[in-house]
């Protein structure tokens, strides 16, 4: 209670900040158990969690491992289904959903304390129930952990995570952009953000590409700022708007009606306590460049997604405690 009316407190002293509300949805937990660094999308009315982490059984190392497990939730039925597996363990994989098909461009792997980043690429079609491998991110570009956002046929990506050793605590993060064309299978180029960013939220609205939140060089290190790329511009330059109220890392963000919205993280464990996972529930609005609070998470989450299907977002998994603690919670958020 405290903590939360500290949080509270001290988002009253920001002027662009308003508040709002909302209602959480307890639904059936994840059918494999508990989940998280995975990657989320939706496909018409179907959520689809692929690859990440679990607590148990670890390898003989003592670290979880890596998964290749896929799964889709119907938000119609309430249940979940088994589906075909990602053809290799991927942890922090960057998801993109595109004209009904979903698209893994990259992630991190590794069950021994490191995880590295690898650029293979895959897309899946719900129809067939299988993966096709696509031309992998360009040598030198490979990446997890990144900001995705769709327009048209497109997936753009921007900053990631290039390692993350548990054993050293170095976490090399990126700022550079890329753009995946689904039609043509090929790679191109987007401008470098200002900042790097890893464990980040991203999203296109409109025309716009939006990079929220995340951190630099490890978990505490987190940010607020929001950058936006106009991807019809002739001079594409990334632009800052107004910051996040609570700056995080690791947070799951989702957009629909305009407005990007943002749960989760990890941040500042002086304030949180030893978890350092944050309840928060927070929202963007494009239009208007402000903010709202929202009612907070019923279970503080890091390391998972969002998505959003007809109006409400969707958020499977994730951890309940600073770098781990997987869980099976599923729910989704209600906007007012």
């Amino acid at each position: 209670m405290f903590n939360h009316l500290q949080s509270l407190l001290l988002l009253l002293a920001l002027p662009s900040t308003v508040f709002s509300l909302g209602t959480w949805e307890n639904l059936t937990s994840i059918a494999s158990g508990a989940r998280q660094e995975h990657c989320v999308a939706s496909i018409n009315d179907t959520v689809y969690i692929v690859g990440g982490i679990t607590s148990s059984p670890p390898n003989a190392t003592g670290f979880p491992p890596t998964l290749s497990l896929a799964e889709a939730f119907s938000t119609s039925s309430n249940t979940w289904t088994r589906v075909a597996d990602l053809p290799v363990p991927m942890n922090h994989c960057n998801i993109a959903s595109v004209h009904g098909k979903l698209y893994i461009l990259g992630g991190m792997n590794g069950d021994t304390g490191v995880w590295e980043r690898t650029g293979r690429a895959f897309e899946y079609c719900p129809q067939n129930d299988a993966w096709t491998e696509l031309p992998s991110l360009p040598e030198g570009t490979e990446r997890g952990a990144s900001a995705v956002g769709v327009s048209g046929d497109k997936v753009y990506i921007a900053g990631g995570l290039t390692v993350l050793n548990f054993l050293t605590e170095e976490q090399d993060t990126i700022a550079t952009g890329l753009v995946y064309d689904t039609r043509t299978k090929e790679w191109s180029e987007l401008p470098d953000l200002p900042e790097g960013r890893d464990h980040v939220g991203g999203a296109v609205v409109g025309e716009t590409f939006y990079v929220v939140g995340g951190r630099v060089h490890g978990q505490n290190n987190v940010r607020g700022t929001v950058f936006a790329l106009n991807l019809t511009a002739t001079e594409q330059v990334w632009v800052e708007k107004s910051e996040m109220p609570t700056p995080r890392g690791g947070l799951a963000a989702a957009a629909t009606g305009g407005k990007i919205y943002t749960f989760g993280g990890e941040g500042d464990t002086a304030l949180l306590g030893p978890a350092g996972v944050y309840n928060n529930s927070e929202v963007y609005d494009t239009v208007t460049d402000t903010w709202e609070v929202l009612a907070p998470m019923a279970v503080p989450r890091h390391g998972t997604g969002a998505t959003a299907v007809a109006g409400k977002v969707y958020i499977p998994g994730g951890g309940v405690l600073k770098s781990a603690g997987p869980v099976d919670v599923n729910d989704a958020f209600v906007p007012y």
